[in-house]
């Protein structure tokens, strides 16, 4: 079995490997700091289960488990954590477990051996208890066989069409883009405090607005910092869109 383990604190990680050490000396035992590097890692090596630690800086344990399940093959997570105000009958169905430091090696035995998927469910329900989860600082995209982590402060908008959603985004200075599953009600929802609707169609980061274009047609085009082309704004945005860029909304 691979194993990740991952922990921001180097004494945890250490009694972790220590522990599994004890349980199989033959599990494959791989390291990450925080979220990010965990997803990193995943990519890299597809652990069969990840142990994690809920709080970390930057991306905590929640956020990466919640980009984990979009994955085709996710590894089973168990959450790895000093407090318990998490609820533990969230898991009474037993589909992945939730280990409460200090971790005695009897229960890590058990968890490894059940070695169950977690369900999203379950992550809302551990969500739903931890009034401290920040907003994701990451939208998840499955490109290939990876995951694909898109940084908030560099997404310019997203746009729907059908079912999926097309984010288009900064790297190295220039504009790329790819598909993601969220919904754009969802998005819209979770981000409302940078990105504003303009169009059923198409959520827009605030910051970037440059101005309002009329078109010879009748329509309004919305011109993004960064972004060649203008986008569509709908009537019944359009007000809300001019009050933003006089700076009253």
């Amino acid at each position: 079995m691979k194993v990740l383990i991952v922990d921001d604190e180097p004494l945890a990680r250490e009694r972790l490997k220590m522990l599994c050490q004890e349980i199989e000396n033959n599990f494959e035992l791989l390291e990450a700091q925080n979220g990010m590097q965990a997803v990193e890692t995943v990519n890299q090596s597809e652990p069969d289960v990840v142990l994690m630690d809920i709080r970390m800086p930057g991306m905590g344990g929640l956020e990466a488990a919640q980009h984990l399940m979009t994955m085709d093959n996710p590894p089973a997570i168990i959450f790895t954590t000093a407090y318990d105000e998490y609820a533990l009958q969230a898991f009474e169905a037993q589909a992945v477990d939730y280990l409460l430091k200090p971790i005695r090696k009897d229960k890590l035995q058990q968890a490894l051996e059940k070695g169950a998927r977690l369900n999203k469910l379950q992550l809302e329900y551990i969500g739903q208890q931890n009034q401290e989860v920040p907003l994701r600082t990451h939208i998840s995209a499955q490109v290939a066989s990876s995951l694909l982590l898109i940084p908030i402060a560099d997404i310019l908008c997203f746009l729907a069409d059908q079912k999926y959603i097309t984010v288009k985004y900064l790297k190295d200075g220039q504009v790329v883009e790819t598909i993601i599953e969220d919904t754009l009600k969802s998005l819209e929802e979770e981000f409302a405090d940078d990105f504003i609707r303009i169009h059923r169609n198409a959520l827009i980061r605030k910051s970037r607005i440059e101005g309002l274009h009329k078109q010879p047609d009748g329509r309004t085009l919305l011109k993004l910092l960064q972004l060649d082309e203008g986008l569509e704004v709908s009537r019944r945005h359009l007000s809300a869109i001019r009050k933003r860029i006089k700076g009253k909304l």
